[in-house]
């Protein structure tokens, strides 16, 4: 019981969570983080609807450069979906 009612805790900050105040564009209705994936986020695209099919999800990538954190510890940046060190973030375009 106990271990239901922090579940659903959970899942309510996931879900308060859910919209980003940074701006990835037009096509995201609502943002929603993934746990273990701090440079990816959950792209919802259209809004939930009664009676209608539910709305399409795709997963995409922060931009180059977005703060994170590796591990859940240490300082990072996101580059290419991935949080790494910054000292390993190369300077040109690939």
């Amino acid at each position: 019981m106990r271990l239901s009612c922090i579940l659903c805790f959970l899942a309510m900050c996931l879900f308060a969570y859910g919209s980003d105040s940074v701006d990835y564009g037009p096509l995201c209705t609502r943002r929603w983080p993934l746990p273990f994936f701090p440079c990816l986020f959950l792209c919802q695209h259209e809004e939930w609807k009664f009676l209608r099919p539910p709305p399409q999800f795709t997963v995409e990538q922060k931009l180059n450069g977005t703060y994170c954190r590796r591990y859940g510890l240490f300082k990072g940046v996101c580059y290419n979906g991935r949080c790494v060190r910054e000292a390993d973030v190369p300077i040109t375009p690939v």
